[in-house]
């Protein structure tokens, strides 16, 4: 999955929801610059000056910003923050 593809999750409400990725962040302040490139998280390491897989042991840290676009949402489109761990299908 990759930045602008089309994904189904759950929402707070335990809801199946369909959006399209928008953006991928994190909690933690070292992971400030993130990429999605074929379903890996990457962060700009400093140190390294480039960007690198973010490790196994912080992958919870990581989210996505998903738009979903439907009739339930009162404004027509419905951001929502995603897990990274908790996308389960990839749609497009």
């Amino acid at each position: 999955m990759n930045i602008g593809d089309i994904i189904e999750y759950r929402n707070i409400y335990d809801e199946k929801r369909w959006g399209k990725i928008a953006e991928i962040g994190s909690d933690m302040d070292s992971y400030d610059k993130m990429q999605l490139k074929d379903g890996v998280p990457f962060y700009y390491s400093k140190k390294l000056s480039r960007f690198v897989p973010v490790k196994d042991k912080n992958i919870d840290s990581v989210f996505l910003t998903v738009t979903s676009i439907g009739k339930d949402s009162p404004y027509g489109v419905d951001i929502n923050y995603v897990m990274f761990n908790e996308v389960k299908i990839k749609i497009s």
